[in-house]
């Protein structure tokens, strides 16, 4: 009698949501959460706070406007993202990226620390001088980071689940350089807030520490997959030299821009600036390289070849060409073969979708804070309860809410419902600048007004400075716009991160990641000196009315995009026999 042996059905893999739970058990995640607060914390100082502390020093809107575009590097780190794309280090005694993070946290730390008695009521030069290299340090992290992030994660889960708590670590810095920035602010003054953050800073550190090293292989004769191996090195040369040259340019003209815009009297046009440079600017950083990378393709095929990675006795000149060949190029190559024409939507994608965000953060505090132009004038107490407290915590609500909803319905709706809602919220924020008859209509409506003038009303008994007897009115108004934005763009961070981590190859991380991360600031950055100068000559409304139609530009890409991965994922109906 033969005995058949009938195989058990196999194993249902549990929910993908039940597997991200488990995934919190790893010390990973604890990593990315710390090391998540040290790059929040340099942001949230010199993109932010500064611009609170230079409101109260009564520094102009169109001032505040040039000075932040000071902080460029973080929308052009992707420039020298190459020389971190190899996990090296000169003395990588806890690993190559540990070693690299520890290094750009030190002086991060001292440079918030000299910030904290930098004067900049009267020394603007030297605050310039400070936020320029706390922002590129800090921009170099975030590249290092974003590598680590995406090296060490063993799944989609990892990666989304590691997505959400970078986003959430990030808000919480957020809390530290926003709620008590202020409310010590108004107490013990700024150089107290800026010791404060240095020495956060300084603790984050531990992230570092607790961080396990990727398991990368490195060194000499290591074999890896270019794409210019088939290539003529005359034409690698070329384009190599043509990028770096566009480069410089662009950087020339930033360059030229602020100086002439902290010296000259009258100051150059910053609307000027960004409708006639702007353009320039990107193209010659972003669609320039992306056109070489699209014509060395179509030239010369799509298939990259091995080649071994070790030591050379050519010239130090051929081998920097071939360096940022390999670093730039093979990326955007990479790119442009896995997605074909969706390589050019993700590229817009990135570019627009945090725009109505980013343009127009660096006037948040001059908005809260000061009496001019429709601005609000509240207290620095009444925005750290609202923005920094309440709106931290609406933010984290947002980030909690999207990471949720993409374990159960994925990337893409996500993406699209974060587009419409960072775009409708700037309405709120119209209705405000005009005394926020719609709010105060929704507030009846709803039946909430009171539980909220009953928060404001003890927010009020921690401001050094009452704001009047309708201070419980105004403070309820503010709460119901921050909440929605922040809601809003807790969702969309989280939708987005995870959409562009999707996209990367791990190959090719910290290029590619860094490429597209920097691109969602970008245009905003370059978009503040016009947007500063437009507050001074038509007032804050109708900067959230162009925002908020601009925001329109990122839902139709979503949608697009949206459609193009829902038919690549379709399968292909098999063509009938003949």
């Amino acid at each position: 009698m033969t005995t058949v042996q009938i195989a058990a059905p196999p194993e249902k893999a549990p929910p993908r949501f039940i597997r991200a739970l488990k995934a919190m058990r790893d010390r990973r995640m604890a990593a990315m959460f710390l090391l998540a607060l040290a790059a929040g914390l340099p942001y949230g100082a010199v993109v932010g706070t500064l611009n609170a502390w230079l409101t109260t020093e009564g520094v102009t809107p169109s001032t505040i406007g040039v000075l932040a575009i000071l902080t460029i590097g973080y929308s052009f780190k992707f420039l020298w993202s190459p020389a971190f794309q190899t996990a090296h280090h000169p003395f990588p005694f806890l690993g190559p990226r540990r070693t690299w993070l520890l290094s750009l946290q030190l002086p991060i730390a001292g440079l918030l620390f000299l910030l904290a008695f930098s004067n900049p009521g009267e020394h603007i030069g030297f605050v310039a001088v400070i936020a320029l290299l706390t922002g590129l340090f800090s921009a170099t992290h975030d590249i290092v980071l974003d590598a680590w992030r995406i090296e060490v994660a063993r799944s989609e889960e990892d990666k989304d689940l590691m997505a959400a708590l970078y986003q959430f670590g990030y808000r919480i810095a957020g809390f530290v350089t926003g709620f008590l920035a202020l409310l010590l602010a108004g107490y013990y003054g700024w150089v107290v807030v800026y010791v404060m953050i240095a020495v956060m800073m300084l603790l984050s550190i531990s992230g570092t520490l607790l961080a396990p090293e990727p398991e990368i292989k490195t060194g000499p004769g290591t074999a890896r997959l270019t794409f210019q191996a088939g290539l003529p090195e005359r034409e690698r040369t070329f384009a190599t030299v043509l990028v770096a040259t566009g480069w410089v340019a662009a950087f020339v003209m930033i360059a030229t821009f602020v100086i002439a815009s902290l010296t000259q009297v009258p100051p150059p046009k910053a609307g000027a600036f960004v409708t006639e440079q702007g353009p320039w600017i990107v193209g010659l950083t972003v669609l320039l390289p992306a056109a070489g990378a699209l014509f060395l393709l179509l030239r010369h095929g799509r298939e990259p070849a091995e080649i071994v990675i070790g030591p050379s006795d050519e010239p130090a000149l051929a081998r920097t060409i071939r360096a940022v060949f390999r670093s730039i190029f093979d990326p955007l190559m990479d790119l442009i073969a896995r997605l074909g024409w969706g390589a050019l939507l993700v590229l817009l994608l990135a570019l627009t979708y945090r725009f109505t965000d980013s343009v127009w953060g660096s006037f948040a505090y001059p908005f809260y804070l000061d009496d001019r132009f429709g601005a609000l004038h509240h207290s620095m107490a009444d925005v750290a309860v609202a923005s920094k407290f309440f709106g931290v915590l609406m933010t984290v609500a947002g980030a909690a809410l999207g990471a949720v909803v993409i374990s159960f319905v994925g990337r893409m709706p996500v993406l699209v419902a974060g587009a419409v809602l960072a775009a409708a919220t700037n309405l709120l924020f119209a209705d405000l600048s005009r005394g926020g008859a719609g709010i105060d209509a929704f507030l009846e409506w709803t039946r909430i007004a009171d539980p909220l003038r009953a928060f404001a009303a003890w927010s009020s008994q921690i401001s050094p400075d009452a704001q009047g007897a309708d201070a419980g009115e105004r403070m309820a108004r503010l709460m119901i716009a921050i909440a929605g934005e922040n809601l809003a763009g807790g969702f969309a961070s989280v939708a987005v991160v995870a959409f562009l981590t999707s996209v990367v190859n791990p190959r090719f991380a910290a290029v590619q990641y860094a490429l597209l991360a920097s691109l969602t600031m970008l245009i905003g950055t370059l978009g503040r000196p016009w947007l500063g100068a437009m507050i001074e000559s038509q007032g804050y409304h109708a900067v959230f009315l162009i925002t908020f139609w601009l925001g329109g530009v990122a839902v139709v890409l979503s949608v697009i995009e949206w459609i193009r991965q829902a038919r690549l994922a379709v399968p292909q109906e098999p063509a009938p026999a003949a």
